[in-house]
């Protein structure tokens, strides 16, 4: 084919022209070996690392240690049954919080939930007794400087004989009433204030109830809890409602109590609730529940439907601040009978009440008051 010079051939088509290539060196053929043997590893190390195999894997996957959490047993509140979570293992971060009140569960046999100083009696919940609450003789250790103790419970039997029975309250509750008459008298001057009523057998008040048609039946009054009192006054050998006092004498334990533990058990205000109103009955609860109930105008009926409504272990703890700190309080419903798992704090100080009611009420102390 003929050539004219300006580079076209024919049908006007652009004449290719063709260059001998050289062949690399033996410098540039390891060069290019090396670069894609370090390109094969990265990419190793890679596929390594993104699946959690070999060198590169966390070393606490398999050892539950901090940080990382695997499938375990977890014991599920209420059912007293193990459960395997079958979730695959969830990398987490250690405890933010490790003042934190921390949870196990023991077994409980609902039927001690008729035990404790939360427990409600009344007309639809009776009191069954239970052979190991203590009780103590007022007359033994009540501090007569700052009050008084009436006469023992006594009453005939249907065979004429008379039986006694002195008057008794739980220790604890005898040691908050102390502190609190001491309180009482710093601040008043009146040391005449009388306990003329407390304990109550069944058979006292199946005698009492015998006698009047107003008495509750036997193993329906509150005087059973052994929590609960009657105070009155003791002036020129009478005795006479502490509401007969001056205002200075007769306010400060309605002002105060709380702070030492106690309620109104039946205040007039809420007759509709409890069913009757006796002025000056007294009850023992512990210092967060009188304290919130105090605050909340709430008489124990209300306080404990509250505390089994709206607060359980599950939900939302109800939280109760005092002079002697900090308190969180739920409620654990015994809904099938027999054992339950209840949860009480393994770093914390707690009381457990039954409330009469297939429930348990447990306080626990979360730290001081700052």
């Amino acid at each position: 084919m003929a050539q004219n010079g300006s580079g076209y051939g024919r049908d006007n088509e652009p004449i290719r022209r063709y260059r001998r290539r050289s062949r690399p060196s033996g410098a540039q053929s390891g060069i290019i070996i090396l670069l894609s043997a370090l390109v094969l590893v990265g990419v190793v190390v890679f596929i390594m690392s993104a699946t959690g195999t070999g060198l590169f894997r966390d070393p606490t996957a398999s050892t539950g240690k901090p940080g990382q959490t695997s499938g375990t047993k977890e014991t599920v509140p209420g059912t007293g049954s193990d459960v395997q979570t079958t979730e695959p293992p969830v990398t987490t971060e250690p405890d933010s919080d490790p003042g934190a009140v921390k949870y196990r569960f023991v077994e409980k046999d609902s039927s001690e939930s008729g035990d404790g100083l939360l427990v409600l009696i009344d007309k639809d919940h009776i009191y069954k007794f239970p052979k190991n609450v203590t009780l103590g003789n007022i007359s033994d250790s009540i501090n007569r400087k700052f009050c008084q103790l009436g006469t023992a419970h006594v009453w005939k039997l249907s065979d004429g004989t008379e039986k006694r029975e002195e008057l008794a309250l739980r220790p604890e509750v005898i040691s908050a009433l102390n502190s609190m008459m001491e309180a009482y008298v710093a601040a008043t001057g009146f040391d005449k204030a009388i306990i003329t009523d407390a304990y109550r057998s069944f058979d006292f008040q199946q005698a009492l109830s015998s006698k009047s048609s107003s008495a509750a039946g036997p193993g329906y009054s509150d005087y059973h809890s052994g929590a609960t009192f009657y105070i009155e006054a003791y002036v020129d050998g009478g005795i006479y409602s502490l509401s007969s006092l001056s205002q200075a004498k007769s306010s400060w334990l309605k002002e105060h109590m709380a702070e030492y533990g106690f309620i109104e058990r039946s205040p007039a205000a809420k007759k509709s609730v409890v069913g009757y109103a006796i002025p000056w009955q007294l009850r023992y609860v512990g210092v967060p529940h009188a304290t919130y109930m105090k605050e909340n105008n709430l008489c124990l009926e209300e306080y404990l439907n509250l505390l089994a409504e709206k607060h359980t272990y599950s939900g939302e703890h109800l939280s109760v601040t005092t002079p002697g700190g900090v308190y969180e309080i739920f409620c654990v419903t015994a809904t099938d009978g027999g054992m339950i798992k209840l949860p009480v704090p393994e770093n914390r100080e707690y009381t457990v009440s039954g409330d009469n009611m297939n429930g348990f009420i447990v306080t626990v102390k979360v730290s001081d008051t700052q």
